[in-house]
């Protein structure tokens, strides 16, 4: 079954296609033959002449929505808030249209002295754009209602719900599951409870199987397909609240909790509250989606320039590994990467080739392991460029955590609280950890990374991925932060 988000994203762009293209069908009427703008009214002209460039605006419509988040999921959210940001967004449309086609001319008469006619400016050029910009807000917005409205409707009688598993057979726990029954529209159905103490109670509790303890909520979350889970236990702590955690950072989902556990977390976890309803996410994801796929369109672009501009760098690189020792250019190595998924990964080699003869360790300060070329290798960072060929495959990024080995991440899972976390990101080429800290040689290390890793996560945006990747230039000709 379609869930109802993703039918919402579908029906959303498409709307807006077909409601643009009408409204620059009427915008043509209105202009060419209906004859309310005197003097460009000529029916000789023929829409077919003119469609082509109603694909143009289409497009350009579509990319100005997505920047103005109007394709993330607003089936729970206001709908007078969605609609603001309808109007702020044809306003701003309607104002690059006309910079684009008078912009020019206005700025020439500008820089030359010549007088501004009031027909310039209030005369036939203007209207007709109005008019469709009008034509825009309207449709558009009376268009998403219904949309919305229709979905809403299908939520009611049970289609496209998200599956929720609620943490604790609990009076918190029942009151969620019963709330979330009574008001389907929300998009939320609880299919489960799992507790600890699921071996010694009831198979049913309020209605709602109870389907497991902690342990078993990987798989149920792979099976059942949840995309959120609710922790809803009277008598959880910080540290049981780190022990779920490391069970289910590795899944793609959203963690919420009830109004009871706010003051358990307050100050330890950044969280946001639950349009609409008593419930609090923790670690949500704040990056905003159209924020996302520039992202993966900047890595691609920036990945590929560099990876020519690196070239010759490669070529010398690999002459001096094989003068050094003579052993591989190369090596290859399994890293965990977004939610769990192992890839490999490519570096220029820096190490012996026994250097892991006793099995995977850190590196240390001064490790004799280390060639001699390796060390400058690692100094300017220079080692890594090989890695652009996992950012252009997607299992990495430009900026993000260092991917980790899966032998590390076991290990350390179970030694530093919420390190599991860092699998919510996509690793990076380079990242806020690796321009402020230098290699890891110890598990305080990795702990002083962390947090630079959930400062990332916290703040991602754009922004500071720019600001990340100027300071890797800057560690890369100074060697400073690396080791």
């Amino acid at each position: 079954m379609i869930r109802a988000t993703t039918l919402e994203r579908i029906l959303v762009i498409l709307s807006d296609f077909v409601i643009l293209s009408i409204c620059f069908g009427l915008a043509f009427w209105v202009q060419f033959h209906s004859g309310w703008i005197v003097d460009k009214y000529d029916p000789s002209k023929m829409f077919v002449d003119y469609y082509h460039m109603g694909l143009v605006l289409n497009v350009a419509w579509l990319v100005l929505f997505t920047c103005a988040g109007l394709y993330r999921s607003w089936l729970l959210q206001s709908r007078t808030h969605q609609i603001l940001r309808v109007i702020r967004a044809v306003v701003i449309g309607i104002v690059l249209i006309i910079l684009c086609l008078f912009g020019a001319e206005f700025i020439g008469k500008v820089m030359s002295n010549e007088p501004l006619s009031s027909g310039y400016l209030y005369g036939s050029r203007f209207p007709w754009i109005f008019i469709y910009g009008g034509f825009a807000l309207t449709l558009v917005a009376v268009f998403r209602m219904i949309i919305y409205g229709c979905l809403r409707s299908l939520l009611r009688h049970g289609y496209g719900a998200n599956n929720i598993l609620v943490l604790g057979a609990t009076d918190a726990g029942k009151k969620i599951a019963e709330d979330l029954a009574r008001t389907p529209e929300r998009g939320q159905r609880v299919i489960g409870f799992v507790d600890e103490r699921y071996q010694v109670m009831d198979k049913e509790f309020a209605g709602v199987p109870v389907l497991g303890k902690y342990s078993d909520l990987p798989t149920l979350i792979k099976k059942l397909k949840v995309t959120g889970i609710i922790i809803a236990h009277d008598s959880t702590s910080p540290q049981e609240i780190m022990r779920i955690l490391v069970w289910i950072c590795e899944c793609p989902l959203h963690i919420y909790l009830t109004p009871e556990l706010y003051p358990v977390v307050n100050g330890q976890f950044k969280a946001n509250l639950v349009y609409g309803f008593e419930l609090q996410e923790l670690l949500p994801f704040t990056m905003p989606p159209w924020q996302v796929r520039v992202k993966r369109v900047i890595d691609i672009l920036f990945g590929a320039f560099l990876g020519i501009c690196s070239l010759p760098v490669c070529l010398l690189t690999a002459i001096a590994i094989k003068l050094d020792d003579h052993g591989p250019v190369f090596y290859s190595q399994e890293r965990i990467g977004l939610y769990g998924k192992p890839f490999y990964v490519y570096k220029f080699r820096t190490m012996r080739t026994d250097a892991e003869k006793f099995g995977a360790q850190w590196a240390t300060k001064n490790d004799p392991r280390i060639t001699r070329i390796g060390r400058f290798l690692r100094k300017t960072r220079i080692d890594e460029l090989p890695q652009i060929l996992c950012v252009l495959k997607g299992d990495m990024s430009m900026v993000g955590p260092r991917p980790e080995r899966a032998v590390f991440i076991g290990k350390l899972r179970e030694q530093i609280p919420f390190y599991i976390s860092r699998l919510k990101m996509k690793p990076g080429l380079t990242g806020w950890a690796q321009v402020c800290h230098h290699y890891d040689t110890s598990t305080e290390d990795v702990k002083i990374k962390l947090q630079y890793d959930m400062y990332y996560y916290e703040n991602m945006s754009l922004l500071l991925d720019f600001q990340i990747l100027v300071r890797t230039v800057y560690v890369v000709l100074t060697g400073k932060g690396a080791q």
